[in-house]
């Protein structure tokens, strides 16, 4: 188990934490570690953001599905008598 050491509150949400195996950067609002272990800061902050990216990535897939769904249901009512 990881030994701490220090941390910085990086924001209202977000807290960088210095361990004796590397930094670790926890995010309040998912309520868990988003880096683990990383080498440096900087390293746990850019595992952050390729974490954030992917999410970002999977959630804009399912909506873009979703909403292609609904105009799909929406077009079988749609009045093409104009």
């Amino acid at each position: 188990m990881a030994k701490y050491i220090s941390s910085t509150k990086l924001s209202d949400t977000l807290t960088i934490s210095k361990c004796n195996d590397g930094f670790w950067l926890y995010d309040k609002t998912r309520g868990m570690n988003l880096s683990m272990r990383a080498e440096t800061e900087t390293s746990a902050l850019v595992e952050a953001l390729g974490y954030y990216q992917g999410r970002l990535t999977e959630v804009e897939r399912v909506y873009n599905k979703l909403q292609s769904r609904v105009d799909a249901f929406v077009d079988q009512f749609a009045d093409t008598n104009d």
